[in-house]
């Protein structure tokens, strides 16, 4: 057994890989009517949770929040343009910035996967202790909350 610090990077490598997975992804995707991959679902869940209520983010954000570089998100956002998952416009204060939303289509396949994402998430830890479950959640939400005060909030 290695110090604490080094079972935790570990666990979080190997997490990391597992959710990398092709079965997973495989399975989140499975029967739904999506054209995408995962890295689309991605960029619509950043797009969801920047536009708040306000209006949508700029693709420079969704970049930023996704650690991407804004050609690789502009490439990405386009492709999601032509499926119909999302719609760009102009922004009202600065013509030049472009505001990304979900159209309908693309809030339907995000409920969608995030749904069998939820599933397959509760067929994993269904033998466990809901109090266990909380644990985790309550300690992987704070460790995130430290990567978010030190690198940059999400």
């Amino acid at each position: 057994m290695g110090s604490p610090i080094e079972e935790l990077d570990e666990t979080i490598v190997g997490f990391r890989a597992a959710t990398q997975r092709p079965a997973y992804r495989q399975r989140l995707l499975q029967d739904l009517d999506y054209a995408g991959g995962i890295s689309s679902l991605r960029l619509m869940r950043t797009v969801e949770r920047l536009s708040g209520d306000g209006p949508g983010p700029s693709i420079r954000q969704v970049a930023t929040e996704l650690g991407v570089e804004h050609s690789t998100a502009s490439r990405s956002v386009d492709t999601l343009v032509r499926a119909y998952l999302l719609s760009r416009s102009r922004c009202a204060d600065d013509q030049r910035q472009v505001r990304l939303q979900l159209t309908e289509q693309g809030r339907s396949s995000l409920r969608a996967t995030t749904r069998r994402r939820q599933e397959v998430l509760a067929a994993l830890v269904e033998a466990w202790d809901p109090d266990d479950v909380h644990t985790l959640t309550r300690l992987l939400d704070r460790l995130r909350g430290e990567f978010d005060a030190e690198f940059g909030h999400r």
